[in-house]
């Protein structure tokens, strides 16, 4: 089977990026919006994530819940997820989030 997908910039037909952002729970689903408006397909949200960076210690395990973070992550064409990824600085430059691709290998790469 063809993939419409793949080139020079995708690889091999069953490549793709995954997109890892983990951002506060407050703009999740503006992210997704965003994601969406760029060509991202689907998604998944990991609700409660915690750990430590340059701005400190982010956690569920605060009382207030106001420094909760979540992970949104997406599978994408590479050009699509360096689209995401080179937007990413000046659209969540408000915001305490990181954004981090990967390749991956698919299954079903007409998924994605």
């Amino acid at each position: 089977m063809t993939d419409p997908a793949a080139g020079p910039e995708s690889g091999p037909p069953w490549m793709r990026s995954k997109i890892e952002i983990v951002c506060e729970r407050a703009i999740v689903e503006e992210v997704v919006a965003w994601l969406r408006e760029r060509g991202v397909r689907g998604h998944t949200i990991v609700p409660h994530v915690s750990g430590a960076g340059r701005q400190g210690r982010r956690g569920a395990d605060d009382a207030s819940r106001v420094f909760e973070n979540a992970l949104i992550i997406a599978i994408a064409p590479r050009a699509i997820a360096r689209a995401v990824l080179a937007e990413s600085v000046e659209r969540l430059r408000d915001f305490t989030a990181i954004v981090y691709l990967s390749d991956v290998e698919v299954a079903r790469p007409d998924h994605f």
